[in-house]
């Protein structure tokens, strides 16, 4: 298992499909980010987190954070910093890598939107950076793949070798920062496409069902349902 690790959640979104900045968004009457926070919080090897919000939820934030830095969420109490997210994801990114301290040798990146993410998950991640300078999860997809155009069916695709990928995403922290200094031009859909483009390997472990993304009114409802039963 690595240790020295850090954790940048990004919750600076604006959320324009979901029609609501999400980290206002509560399930379990707290805001969306303290649920995947939590977990984080919960894992010995992690020593630092780095929430990055809109600065007009810094406030929202500081709530939930204890006056000494740590969680007001239970458990142990660890280094935790607000950062203002920028103008696009990957912008709120290298400000969340920027905010981690020299001695954090890895770190792991994260969709607050993403509420489910799970300690298995997350432990399997940090077994498999032992190996690789880069991991993610993802869930091989179940469904008939279809490349359409204008509403209309061009061809069926190959779905085995096809993923579905998640966050959190991990990697050494010199690796990923050196990526988004040199492709800080390049548009990208995840961090570890940046890897991809510079020809280093990243490994896919397996993901979790319920690690889905809030991105939709219907998601957030599907979420509240979920937060029901586990009480």
């Amino acid at each position: 298992m690595v240790s020295g690790v850090g954790v940048v959640i990004v919750s600076a979104g604006k959320g324009k499909r979901l029609k609501k900045d999400k980290a206002s968004l509560r399930l379990s009457g707290k805001p969306l980010f303290c649920k995947s926070l939590n977990t984080f919080k919960g894992i010995k090897e992690i020593k630092e987190i780095v929430l990055v919000l809109r600065k007009s939820n810094f406030t929202l934030a500081k709530k939930h954070i204890s006056s000494k830095g740590g969680f007001a969420l239970g458990g142990k109490a660890k280094n935790i910093s607000l950062v203002e997210g920028g103008a696009k994801r990957t912008d709120s990114v290298s400000k969340g890598l920027s905010a981690l301290s020299k001695n954090i040798e890895h770190v792991l990146i994260h969709d607050a939107a993403r509420p489910f993410v799970t300690k298995k998950t997350i432990l399997d991640m940090l077994r498999e950076l032992k190996k690789h300078p880069a991991v993610i999860c993802g869930l091989r997809c179940p469904d008939t793949l279809k490349l359409v155009k204008k509403g209309v069916v061009r061809k069926t695709l190959n779905r085995e070798d096809i993923y579905l990928i998640q966050t959190p995403q991990g990697f050494k922290k010199r690796v990923i920062v050196e990526a988004y200094k040199k492709l800080r031009k390049k548009k990208f859909t995840d961090d570890a496409q940046t890897l991809e483009l510079l020809g280093k390997r990243v490994k896919v472990i397996p993901g979790d069902l319920l690690n889905f993304k809030i991105t939709y009114p219907e998601d957030l409802k599907l979420a509240k349902v979920i937060c029901d039963e586990r009480l």
